[in-house]
């Protein structure tokens, strides 16, 4: 508006009112001189302000001193594989066999056993535990754990270990070193083992049959457990002091 005298100074500080209040507010003095200062020069002005690069001296290659050549570099016209692969040095299997491992090597070069069989082992427990458990305990002794064929529990506080005759005094010895006491009084087929209050009615045969049926099926489970290479030997051993019959074990005997 014309008729509005505002002062310069204060229409500067606020821009948005003059223009507003001064139509020609570009041609103040005092925004040509801004506008002036403000200019930012051009790209192209920029750069020819710069001064040209200097351009570096060539380098002269054959006055660079050389490496000496090593003895596996190959030589000119001549590949590399015409270089002879390394051989490849092969140690020698130096694992010492350990005793058990010689000692069944030996078996298999000596006569067979004067003491062939298999017997029970029966040895106090404080309570019944997994056989993988007790296996574990059992090699804590130092006692082959290959050389006891089964283990199992005949009765309270009581566990079998199935053993070859050969093999009974090396491990009454082991035991004996720990103060475990073998219970050769233990009889199976004794029918005072039948702890069950029901059976006292029955007659003494009746008790005696029924713990000789239970040993044998207690026996034929075990024998089932065995490994194959000694299985057999032990299933033909027990048919032979008649616990039971050949026809038991037709997967053994008859697989066919």
């Amino acid at each position: 508006m014309p008729g509005v005298t505002t002062n310069a100074k204060e229409m500067v500080k606020n821009k948005c009112h003059v223009r507003y209040f001064h139509p020609n507010w570009k041609a103040h003095p005092y925004y040509a001189n801004l506008d002036s200062s403000n200019k930012t020069p051009s790209l192209r002005e920029r750069l020819a302000q710069v001064s040209p690069a200097t351009e570096l001296p060539s380098a002269n290659l054959s006055a660079v001193t050389r490496l000496p050549e090593s003895p596996w570099q190959c030589q000119p016209y001549q590949k590399c594989s015409e270089h002879p692969p390394p051989t490849k040095v092969t140690r020698p299997n130096t694992t010492k066999p350990l005793p058990s491992q010689a000692a069944a090597a030996a078996r298999t070069f000596s006569p067979p056993s004067a003491n062939q069989g298999f017997k029970y082992l029966y040895v106090p427990v404080q309570r019944r535990i997994p056989i993988i458990q007790l296996r574990n305990r059992i090699r804590r002794l130092y006692i082959n754990n290959s050389h006891v064929l089964n283990i199992h529990y005949p009765d309270r506080h009581l566990v079998t270990l199935i053993i070859h005759n050969d093999y009974e005094p090396e491990l009454r010895s082991q035991l004996n070193k720990f103060a475990i006491t073998v219970r050769d009084e233990y009889d199976s087929l004794d029918s005072a083992n039948l702890r069950d209050p029901a059976w006292s009615k029955w007659s003494y045969q009746d008790k005696v049959d029924y713990a000789f049926g239970t040993f044998a099926g207690r026996l034929i489970r075990a024998i089932r457990r065995i490994r194959a290479p000694v299985q057999r030997a032990v299933a033909r051993f027990f048919i032979e002091k008649g616990f039971f019959g050949i026809e038991t074990f037709p997967e053994i005997f008859h697989p066919n």
